[in-house]
């Protein structure tokens, strides 16, 4: 087809003959226009091998083909590079072939022009230009899978650094998406040529032991497969029984995960049934555990719960004679094709007619959420990290009290949940009856569960959240509050704290005087502006300072007396803390500061003020650093609504009756518990608690009324192991 001396004619018939030969329905007259015009911009180019650059094209073309795909599609893969790799613009593409041709084209071309600062920064906003592209057209990550596959095939005559690039970004990237668009046969077949590159030597041995062990284990499988067949056809159930075969990579995976050699991955050997109907299915599963005994906790039924990429079938594994475990998968013609082509089965042709992806396919609902989170991640890094947990994760399903199916990744929280759920849902979850039972918004969720979200309108997110929630749309919502809200929440911050410098020094003008000077000397051009990077710390009090001193801003005549008068009548110079919190007073778990403790705030950059405890190992290390310091004290409010957290733990010598006397003690203080740990040692008790508390005095009273149970030696509250006392 690329003789030097072959004329462009004679090598667009030979092109058309190779796509006849692969689909005779496929109409060729935009595959002749397209292979010529790719003829003429890359005629003059070679690749790494010395073969002609068209040669690729051509090959993404027949990868396309060979899918049974549709002609535009087939013609935008001839012309993918050119947008890339020649003179051709976007406009000549559009006039000389059409807008559909033209975006195709252009949402598998690289972002190159991309004023990026890193290579991994241009590579992230080249992911998510694809990802816009794909959710326009799904056709464009097709047609980008098979030019990485015919690149994968092509590898070795590149630099190794440049191998090991490409080939783990197939195994972060494409391969995965080509799980999640359910297209099976792109993703082994990219997976293994990947492992091969990467990991060469571990690909040969599996290679080696594979072909050596294939007559031994096609006797095995025909152990399963003969019977079975058999009995089908008693049955009446027509079904084609064959043997599946399992992919380098995912033997190598599953050794890697196991920690296993390769003869105890007893998984390897598989068996696929191919029936008319659903009914055919589950009357073969039944006819597969009347014959063999099913390993219970093996079966999966993806026909009543399809996967979230439109996978759908019944796994089952059993046992037969000798101790063989063979893993079965049932599944229809029609689920089959999904299967192996996922998302690309819409553009199959079938009858000489093309079908198209529905609204509310499951692969273009996944590709919305994920547009739409993206958009909230600015960070390059971040966005690429979320990017491949949502491309990893395993699935489980659970249910909602009406009994809709919600889909989640594997590790998904009741703060997840409530967020798939409904948004504002999510932003007021206050934990879940899971199974009747109530949780947490940390829950860690399983399959099979019913969850019914519990919420408070006054609940509102904290940026501890981002610690409960998993997924990408949760994390992304959260993050969206916090932004929004956290900027007045700075800005009301930032107002106070430079009010209370000025109080500080006694100025004799006032803020609102200070003012315009202070916009122009930190270079900010809004009021709101100022108040949210000194709120957020990233203008520092110390600059504060220094601002004054710079303007010579003398302390009026008789501060000393003002200072005299504020001693007297109580006035405070400090922030005042514990009332209203904003989002950006943050108490420190190091040492669960709570009202009535001695305490110091210290400025941190992006999350407000972090309040802790004056005798806190922490506040040691900082109370000398004039830059971050606030002088911080509590609100004088006697009714208190903010509960604080406090650890305590406990030694006593066991009895009979002592846990609940522990109990009552702490329901007649009124001490909400949250978390309880009792170990017995030889009849000695060593007791953990986490309590919600007002204030100290209920947390004294706690510690009084515990000290009074028989056979209770010791209470103190950590982490400075600091027994209390009055």
């Amino acid at each position: 087809m690329f003789s030097p001396s072959i004329t462009a004619k004679e090598s667009t018939r030979r092109f058309i003959a190779k796509i006849r030969e692969v689909n005779p329905k496929i109409k060729v007259t935009l595959l002749k226009q397209a292979y010529q015009y790719a003829w003429n911009a890359h005629k003059d180019q070679l690749r790494r091998s010395g073969e002609p650059f068209l040669a690729h094209p051509v090959a993404v073309a027949i990868i396309l083909a060979e899918q049974k795909l549709d002609h535009i599609t087939i013609a935008a893969g001839l012309l993918h590079d050119v947008l890339e790799d020649t003179d051709a613009t976007i406009d000549t593409l559009r006039e000389t072939f059409s807008d559909e041709i033209a975006r195709l084209v252009d949402g598998v071309t690289k972002i190159d022009t991309f004023q990026a600062s890193s290579r991994q920064q241009r590579q992230v906003e080249t992911y998510r230009k694809m990802l816009l592209s794909m959710a326009r057209d799904l056709r464009v990550i097709i047609i980008k899978f098979a030019d990485r596959l015919h690149n994968l095939r092509t590898l070795k005559f590149l630099a190794p650094e440049k191998i090991k690039a490409i080939a783990t970004e197939t195994l972060d990237i494409y391969a995965p998406l080509a799980h999640r668009l359910g297209m099976a046969r792109i993703k082994w077949e990219l997976e293994d040529l990947a492992f091969k590159h990467l990991h060469p030597n571990e690909y040969n041995g599996i290679v080696s032991r594979v072909v050596r062990d294939r007559h031994e284990r096609e006797k095995i499988i025909d152990t399963f497969a003969i019977p079975l067949r058999n009995t089908l056809d008693n049955e009446g159930v027509k079904a084609v029984v064959v043997g599946r075969p399992k992919h380098f990579f995912s033997i190598y995976r599953k050794m890697s995960q196991r920690n296993k050699p390769f003869k105890e991955i007893y998984d390897l050997l598989a068996l696929r049934v191919i029936t008319d109907s659903i009914s055919d299915c589950y009357h073969t599963l039944g006819v597969i555990h009347s014959m063999w005994k099913p390993i219970q906790y093996r079966f999966k039924d993806y026909i009543s719960t399809p996967k979230t990429n439109g996978y759908q079938s019944l796994h089952t594994t059993v046992v037969g004679q000798g101790g063989h475990i063979i893993e079965m998968q049932i599944r229809t013609w029609q689920m089959n094709q999904t299967a192996e082509d996922g998302i690309a089965a819409h553009w199959l042709y079938k009858d000489g007619k093309m079908t198209h992806p529905s609204k509310d396919d499951n692969a273009l609902t996944w590709l919305k959420n994920i547009i739409e989170w993206q958009k909230e991640l600015t960070d390059s890094t971040e966005f690429f990290e979320f990017f491949k947990v949502d491309l990893f994760h395993a699935e489980i399903f659970l249910f909602t009290p009406k009994g809709d199916l919600i889909t989640l990744p594997k590790g998904a929280t009741v703060l997840d949940f409530a967020f798939s759920v409904h948004t504002d849902l999510g932003l007021h979850c206050v934990g879940a009856r899971v199974d009747g039972k109530i949780e947490t918004i940390s829950k860690e969720l399983v399959s099979g569960s019913t969850v019914e979200i519990l919420h408070l309108e006054s609940k509102k997110p904290s940026i501890d959240w981002l610690k409960d929630a998993k997924t990408s749309k949760a994390r992304s919502a959260i993050k969206r509050w916090l932004t929004i809200t956290g900027r007045q929440e700075s800005i009301d911050l930032g107002k106070e704290i430079v009010q209370a410098q000025i109080k500080k020094l006694h100025l004799s003008i006032s803020l609102k005087e200070h003012l315009p000077q202070m916009l122009e000397y930190f270079n900010r051009k809004t009021e709101d502006g100022f108040y949210e990077q000194v709120g957020r710390g990233a203008i520092s009090v110390n600059r504060i300072l220094a601002y004054f001193s710079s303007r010579r801003v003398k302390k009026p005549v008789g501060s000393q007396l003002s200072r005299f008068v504020d001693s007297l009548t109580g006035r405070s110079k400090k922030l005042h803390i514990g009332k209203d919190d904003t989002m950006m007073i943050r108490y420190a778990p190091c040492c669960n500061p709570v009202p009535g403790d001695e305490i110091i705030g210290f400025m941190t950059k992006g999350r407000g003020i972090s309040v802790h405890r004056k005798d806190c190992s922490y506040s040691l290390m900082f109370d000398k650093d004039d830059e971050r310091a606030i002088e911080i004290t509590w609100e004088g409010n006697k009714q208190e609504t903010r509960k604080y957290f406090v650890n305590l733990e406990l030694t006593a010598t066991n009895r009979k009756g002592l846990l609940r006397d522990l109990s009552l003690s702490l329901d007649n203080c009124e001490a909400e518990v949250v978390n309880c740990t009792l170990n017995v040692n030889n009849q000695l008790v060593n007791g953990s608690l986490k309590l919600e508390i007002a204030n100290s005095r209920q947390l004294k009273e706690i510690v009084r009324s515990l000290e009074k149970i028989k056979n209770i030696e010791k209470v103190f509250r950590t982490r400075d192991k600091e027994q209390l006392v009055e």
